[in-house]
C-alpha cells in the first residue's frame, strides 16, 4: 500500500509494529494495510444490502449466495430496501433460495432499518457495544455478524472477533500454545492492540492465510 496509506492505516501499523508483541514482526513486514476492504462480488449500497448478502452467505458458497443475493434484489425491483422488504411475504422471500432463519433475520433487519436505528447518522453517534447490542437483538444476527457490520461496513477501528477461528489459529501459532487458544482469552489479549484491533484482525487473518497458503519457492 505505501504511499497510498491513510493517515489511519499508517498509524495502526506504526503502533501495532511498535509493540513488544509476537503480532509486531509480521505488522511491520507486512507494512500498511486497509482493514476495512471488503472483496464482495456483489454491490451493496445501505445496511440493509449488506447484511442481505451477510445472511445469505451463511454456510454457502461465495457463488450460491450470490445468485440468491441478485433474485433477491431482482424480487425486489432492484435494490432491497427496508420498505421493500417488510411489503414482500417470507414465502416470496424464501422462492429466491433464503431459508426461513435467513428471511426471517433479513426481515427483522428491515424491521430496525425502518424504525431508523440503521440510518448512518444514529450509527455514527453510537458506542460499538451499543450498536452490537441493537442488532443481536434482532433473531439470526449473531454477535460475528455484528462485528463484522462495525469493521467491514461503518469502519470501526477497535473491533475484535475473539470467536473467529482464523483470528484464534493465528494467535496460536505466533504465541506458540500448545491448543488453540480460547474466545475469552483471545478477548483479553486483543486489550494490547487497542484501539486498532480491527488492524490486528487484518492482520492476523493475512498471517493464518499466510500460513496455509505459502508463496511458491
Amino acid at each position: 500500500m505505501g504511499k497510498h496509506a491513510t493517515e489511519e492505516q499508517r498509524a495502526a501499523s506504526e503502533y501495532l509494529g511498535s509493540l513488544d508483541d509476537s503480532l509486531a514482526p509480521w505488522v511491520r513486514s507486512t507494512g500498511p494495510i486497509d482493514a476495512y476492504e471488503m472483496h464482495l462480488p456483489v454491490k451493496v449500497r445501505s445496511p440493509v444490502e449488506w447484511f442481505s448478502f451477510a445472511i445469505a452467505s451463511r454456510q454457502l458458497s461465495r457463488a450460491a449466495a450470490t445468485a440468491i443475493y441478485n433474485r433477491l434484489v431482482a424480487q425486489l425491483g432492484g435494490s432491497i430496501t427496508a420498505e421493500r422488504v417488510i411489503a414482500t411475504d417470507e414465502q416470496t422471500m424464501r422462492r429466491v433460495g433464503l431459508s426461513h432463519p435467513k428471511a426471517r433475520a433479513i426481515r427483522g433487519l428491515a424491521e430496525l432499518a425502518d424504525d431508523g436505528l440503521l440510518e448512518q447518522d444514529k450509527l455514527a453517534a453510537m458506542l460499538d457495544a451499543e450498536i452490537q447490542t441493537e442488532l443481536v437483538a434482532v433473531p439470526g444476527i449473531g454477535p460475528s455478524s455484528a462485528q463484522m457490520f462495525m469493521m467491514r461496513y461503518l469502519h470501526r477501528s477497535d473491533i475484535f472477533p475473539a470467536s473467529d477461528l482464523g483470528v484464534r489459529a493465528a494467535v496460536t501459532e505466533l504465541d506458540g500454545l500448545g491448543k488453540r487458544i480460547t474466545p475469552k482469552a483471545v478477548e483479553q489479549r486483543s486489550a494490547l492492540w487497542r484501539p486498532y484491533r480491527s488492524y490486528a484482525t487484518s492482520y492476523l487473518w493475512g498471517y493464518t492465510w499466510e500460513l496455509h497458503h505459502p508463496a511458491a519457492g
